[in-house]
């Protein structure tokens, strides 16, 4: 293998690895964004329920005052 040749392989070597850490770093960004959304836990822990917000009704709505 001539110089040039080694240069590609090392080169690829280091764009698999450059790929790998961005997947992780993908991977743990989506896990910190989890950990920042709201939910509440039930007894037994099993099952999530996300706590989603917004404006009150309107009256013209039929939606109760505040």
């Amino acid at each position: 293998m001539n110089d040039e040749e080694a240069k590609a392989g090392v080169i690829a070597e280091y764009e698999a690895r450059i790929a790998a850490l961005e997947r992780k770093v993908g991977q743990l960004t989506m896990e910190l964004d989890l950990e920042k959304t709201p939910r509440m836990w039930t007894a037994g822990g099993s099952e999530r329920f996300f706590v989603i917000s917004g404006p009150l009704a309107a009256p013209s709505d039929g939606g109760a005052k505040p």
